[in-house]
């Protein structure tokens, strides 16, 4: 049964990425992100899981067959959502104030900057905030999330920057201000250890520059891109409790082999206490424990979270969440045995699942449907919030299917926030511009017309 779901899981995953095609800039979408992402959750950690024969002390033959069918299922659907919509045609879109755009960007980036030099300036410095491993250093309990979460603002400001500076040809500088601050995103991903963070400022770079210069991509470019990030964030994983200024703690230090197998598979410890942080067994669990009991969150946890976050803790110092009507992680424990370690992520199928059950079908379908037309919108360039919300969204893509959905909700709120300042202030500008740009079409259509009849007229006395 084992063997017959994964062979499903994998004919699903094959069939996916062949129904995506160059010619609807398929290899910029966040399908690319999803097949990946499924390969190695829900096929390259169950083979690990048989391989080294360590899959029955965690889960019955059932238990592994139910999370990579239900998986395949859910994939599917997501698919289904993005082919939906048809190829869609270029819109009339409202001028862009290509000089605003820059200059919010930059202020927004330089803001960002600004937030996270004085969140390491709280941590201790430089040499503090970076002298222990995967950020263990920086001081996030001393700190509200609104201060060290400032480098959303750069990622998000250099989007803008490189939007706004696509037909800017007055100041050549312009063009390289916004991968500055990538470079400074990126040392931060690095030396944090971050795969997340590494996969998004990569994926902005890619991502913003074609769509923002017009410049089609193939499929097999963009899944040989995504080869070599994995690559990349699979290297810094694996040998991040070595990167960090100062001294290095031997007796804390796991081996490259001992990082990369936690992270695709299960470490002795692991085996031993009947504890895991992998997010198939995780998924796997969750799925089961939901089965069992028949607790379902439907949505409500996100309420909570989206209403109850925004308040800073300096306003709301006893901040906490009401207790969610789903599952937990007592809930798992008690039905399978399996202790959860913390800080785990169950994946974004595990995690829909717990809140709606099989309807998470539904879900997966709506999602690669409405980032099918986000997606469209961006490319036809309709306006600046489409366009930077989709790469955003593409940045953030590897946390929502890797974590769960709910991951993103903190960093597209943060980030998109100069963006939609910046439609406000030029909403009316552009609405003027789009109306100057319309009465212009029309005098030209007209004058066409009055051509053509001219002509017609000429031919017929002749």
């Amino acid at each position: 049964m084992i063997w017959v779901s994964l062979t499903i899981m994998i004919c699903t995953i094959v069939i996916s990425a062949a129904c995506l095609r160059s010619w609807r800039w398929d290899a910029l979408g966040i399908p690319v992100i999803a097949i990946g992402i499924f390969a190695f959750i829900y096929v390259i950690q169950p083979v690990q899981l048989i391989w080294s024969d360590t899959y029955r002390l965690f889960l019955t033959d059932w238990q592994m067959s139910e999370g990579i069918l239900v998986s395949a299922l859910m994939l599917a659907c997501f698919i289904l959502g993005w082919l939906l919509p048809a190829r869609g045609r270029p819109g009339m879109a409202a001028p862009w104030d290509l000089r605003a755009i820059w200059n919010f960007g930059f202020g927004a980036a330089c803001v960002g900057l600004l937030l996270y030099v004085i969140f390491i300036e709280r941590s201790g410095g430089f040499a503090t905030a970076y002298g222990q491993a995967h950020g263990h250093g920086m001081a996030w309990e001393k700190n509200t999330a609104y201060v060290y979460d400032g480098p959303w603002l750069m990622l998000s400001g250099a989007v803008m920057m490189i939007f706004g500076e696509r037909k800017l040809r007055t100041r050549q500088w312009r063009a390289f201000v916004p991968y500055g601050f990538l470079i400074l995103y990126l040392a931060d991903a690095i030396m944090g250890g971050d795969r997340s963070n590494l996969f998004e400022v990569m994926s902005v770079a890619l991502l913003g520059h074609s769509i923002a210069r017009r410049r089609r991509v193939d499929l097999w470019q963009a899944f040989g891109v995504m080869l070599v990030a994995g690559i990349a964030i699979i290297i810094v994983f694996s040998n991040r409790d070595r990167i960090h200024l100062g001294e290095e703690d031997s007796g804390r230090v796991q081996s490259s082999s001992e990082a990369f197998n936690g992270l695709v598979g299960t470490s002795e410890l692991d085996r031993e206490h009947g504890t895991t942080g992998q997010e198939f067994l995780y998924h796997a669990v969750e799925l089961a424990t939901v089965d069992k009991t028949g607790k379902l969150d439907y949505g409500v946890g996100w309420i909570e979270f989206l209403v109850i976050n925004p308040i800073p803790k300096l306003l709301w110092p006893e901040k906490a969440y009401p207790p969610s009507p789903g599952i937990n992680w007592a809930d798992i424990q008690e039905q399978t045995s399996l202790r959860i370690s913390s800080g785990s992520a169950p994946g974004i199928v595990g995690d829909l699942y717990i809140r709606f059950h099989l309807l998470s079908a539904l879900f997966f379908f709506g999602l690669g449907f409405a980032l099918r037309r986000l997606f469209i919108a961006a490319c036809n360039l309709v306006s600046p919030v489409a366009a930077v919300a989709y790469v955003m969204v593409y940045a953030v893509s590897l946390m929502m299917f890797a974590q769960g959905f709910g991951a993103i909700f903190v960093p597209m709120a943060y980030s998109m926030a100069p963006v939609l300042l910046y439609s406000w202030f030029t909403s009316e500008s552009r609405k003027k511009a789009g109306e100057r740009q319309r009465q212009l079409i029309a005098h030209q259509l007209a004058a066409l017309r009055q051509h053509a009849a001219v002509l017609h007229e000429g031919q017929w006395l002749s």
